[in-house]
């Protein structure tokens, strides 16, 4: 046996199956006025009915009388009856109006109400959006500083399980030893720095005065080289008249070519 489905309908189809449900309701009290009123029998349609003329016969005529006010009598109750039935009927669409009237005055609350509800739900739902990204966000965040630590801590687990390594104390001691000479080293540096100047000024110094030195021995020089030149002049001349004459007489005893 097939279990039947009962899954949600279509909003069309759903109002369609409002429509067709609340109608027949609805109409009832109308159909039953409209029923009674346009119906063969309804007293508002029929004539009064009339016996016969009847025949001049006392006894005849009292009899014609009672039937007459009997039927009199009937139809009246027939019309009150129906009158009741009618002010029934009526009350029925005048209660079905006022209740449809509250129905539609609730409906229209309600999709007042719907309405602000729903605006507030998609508030929420933005918020909830808005707060899920940020949460989304904070969790990245929070996933990668996760991972850094866990890098922290697998290089932490390196350090302390390597034996080669000293104890933090030590490391302190070796660091404060070292500032320590660092001083010492900048210490030095600037003295040498001070040193290094003051025996560049005294080399400059030395070579400012050395450049003076040798200015004056150059003038010293040139001028003993220029009084030496002005007396080999003098004995050059001396020595070429007296190789002149010497010549001259090395050259008397020497046969002449024929």
């Amino acid at each position: 046996m097939d279990v039947p489905s009962y899954g949600l309908l279509d909003q069309a189809e759903e109002d369609a199956l409002h429509k067709d449900r609340l109608l027949p309701i609805e109409q009832r009290p109308f159909q039953r006025i409209t029923k009674r009123l346009l119906a063969a029998d309804s007293p508002i349609r029929s004539h009064p009915k009339q016996l016969p003329t009847p025949p001049p016969d006392s006894t005849v005529i009292d009899e014609a009388a009672a039937a007459a006010e009997a039927l009199k009598q009937q139809e009246s109750e027939e019309r009150r009856q129906w009158r009741d039935e009618m002010h029934l009927d009526f009350e029925a669409l005048e209660d079905n109006m006022v209740r449809m009237q509250l129905l539609r005055t609730s409906n229209s609350r309600e999709r007042e109400r719907y309405a602000t509800e729903k605006l507030k739900i998609l508030d929420t739902a933005q918020a909830v959006r808005e707060n899920t990204a940020d949460l989304r966000n904070q969790l990245d965040e929070a996933r990668k500083t996760l991972a850094l630590r866990k890098e922290y801590d697998a290089l932490t687990e390196k350090i302390h399980t390597n034996r080669m390594l000293r104890p933090r104390d030590d490391q302190q001691a070796q660091l404060a030893k070292l500032r320590a000479e660092i001083g010492e080293l900048r210490g030095e540096s600037a003295e040498y720095a001070r040193t290094w100047t003051e025996r560049r000024a005294q080399f400059m110094r030395i070579v400012g005065e050395g450049k003076t030195m040798l200015g004056l021995i150059r003038d010293e020089k040139e001028e003993a080289e220029r009084k030496e030149g002005m007396m080999g002049g003098e004995e050059e001349e001396g020595e070429g008249e007296g190789e002149g004459s010497q010549g001259s007489r090395s050259r008397a005893g020497t046969p002449r070519a024929e």
